[in-house]
């Protein structure tokens, strides 16, 4: 199980289904839960995707795989004692839902706390944290074409873009490649 971790500025807390529970009931709610403050847009500001907790809840209800890794991590700054965005951890299964030893990750910062390296830091953890993992073998992550700033983070936590889709690049870290 994905377990807290501490980087020099940040705490790294499992994005698990209890956490995910509390976040259904809002900020207020996960503020409490967490002894933290709490961001409004700690997540993508969107009605349609803060909607998404309850699927996020089924999902690591119904598969175990995914449960065992919990959401990811929820990215609190130490000093500031507040929740600033998250690393998302998910499972890739084969055809027949049997996990492959990979895992997809993505991450999100509030705007407030951009371009200070906290993506880069909270992602590099757990990327490290995950490959550390015996049964994992590789870690994917995708982006946009234009997103400049998310090509950064990715380029300095060492993933090699591997494939360019039509609007997405695609990036990976294998076990076996030197992380920096």
């Amino acid at each position: 199980m994905l377990k807290q971790l501490i980087t020099h500025r940040l705490n790294l807390v499992p994005f698990n289904l209890d956490v995910v529970q509390v976040a259904i009931k809002g900020n207020a709610e996960l503020s409490s839960f967490l002894d933290v403050k709490v961001l409004p847009d700690w997540y993508w500001h969107d009605d349609e995707f803060m909607n998404n907790f309850s699927m996020i809840a089924d999902i690591l209800s119904k598969y175990p795989f995914q449960r065992e890794w919990g959401w990811g991590s929820l990215i609190i700054h130490q000093a500031d004692n507040t929740l600033i965005g998250h690393v998302m951890v998910k499972v890739i299964p084969d055809s027949t839902g049997t996990p492959t030893g990979s895992l997809e990750i993505g991450y999100y910062v509030a705007p407030s706390y951009r371009q200070h390296g906290y993506a880069s830091e909270a992602t590099k953890a757990v990327i490290d944290w995950v490959l550390s993992q015996p049964h994992i073998k590789n870690v994917t992550a995708g982006c946009d074409r234009d997103n400049i700033a998310s090509k950064r983070v990715l380029e300095k936590i060492g993933m090699e873009l591997v494939e360019s889709r039509q609007n997405c690049l695609v990036w990976k870290l294998s076990k076996t490649a030197t992380v920096p």
